[in-house]
């Protein structure tokens, strides 16, 4: 990968991974795409997702914005993370994981991203229970990265691990990645934003929104024209190519009051609402756009 790759990779927020599985594959120390491979990628990166989604309800029901919904989202959103935390362990039929996992390395990593997401799910747990300390709503809102760092962790072993030295297979298994990763930051600019109007470290939020939102344009722009200096292909057929238009359209949406809390501006409820709703609209139709490419990347003979 040359300097400018480097640098395009960064701004889409990808770079190690691609760098790590690159070499990995370069070296003939990939192993074939197998046991529900595509599975497992996206499920480990709606994990990230999830560690988003936690903290964004959290917020916006203490702050009384769609009180109902926020506290639905965060009670189911707690569940769906142990269900695909212990599947991706221990293998779970209904989610089309197969197989329990034997990877030693794979396994730690588990065990890490487990050992840190225990805490969080007891204080999520709480507050959506309406029984949460101040302490449980601090740890949620302040401790969510932790959580989301090890579950990217979890996403670049299985990459490494899956990743096929076949150039179509690794672009396919990136294009679940990248994808994947769009349906977190639309959780995580919910709750960046959620913070600045709680006023809660409003320019570190502030700052981390602004980063936020470009990564997020900058690579819907290349899943959707494709972008040969990361090694992105455009869509691989007119179904994603029509999931990735409505996902424009949604964050065409949305924009606008993010911006608008950005540059120091205040919604109203109702529009804080909006923007609540809207972020998971648009996460929702990213998120069937990733098992789109995941169905895709199943498809995929690898050449040996």
């Amino acid at each position: 990968m040359n300097f400018k790759s480097f640098v395009l990779a960064l701004a889409l927020g990808a770079s190690h991974t691609l760098m790590i599985t690159a070499a990995h594959a370069e070296n003939g120390l990939a192993e074939i795409v197998s046991d529900n491979a595509e599975q497992r990628i996206n499920f480990s990166g709606k994990l990230r997702m999830l560690s988003q989604r936690i903290p964004s309800a959290a917020c916006h029901l203490t702050r009384g914005i769609d009180t109902a919904g926020a506290t639905a989202l965060l009670a189911a959103s707690t569940a769906e993370f142990e269900k695909i935390l212990t599947a991706l362990e221990r293998g779970d039929q209904e989610l089309n994981i197969q197989a329990p996992e034997t990877n030693a390395r794979t396994l730690d990593t588990i065990a890490t991203l487990r050992a840190r997401w225990e805490p969080l799910r007891q204080a999520a747990e709480a507050v959506a229970s309406d029984t949460a300390s101040a302490g449980d709503q601090a740890y949620v809102l302040n401790e969510n990265l932790r959580v989301l760092a090890a579950a990217q962790q979890l996403v670049e072993q299985l990459v490494r691990q899956y990743s096929n030295p076949n150039a179509m297979t690794f672009s396919s298994l990136m294009l679940i990645d990248i994808s994947g990763r769009q349906r977190m930051l639309t959780q995580k600019m919910s709750k960046e934003s959620c913070m600045i109007q709680a006023g809660i470290d409003t320019v570190e939020s502030r700052d981390d929104l602004q980063g936020t939102m470009q990564i997020f344009e900058n690579s819907l722009r290349a899943l959707r024209d494709g972008m040969d200096e990361v090694g992105i292909n455009p869509p691989p057929n007119n179904q994603i190519a029509s999931g990735l238009d409505q996902v424009v359209a949604d964050w065409e949406d949305v924009r606008p009051y993010l911006s608008e809390i950005l540059f120091g501006g205040e919604l109203h409820d109702d529009a804080d609402t909006l923007k609540f709703q809207g972020l998971n609209t648009t996460m929702v139709n990213m998120n069937t756009v990733v098992g789109m490419y995941a169905e895709a990347a199943s498809r995929l003979v690898p050449l040996l």
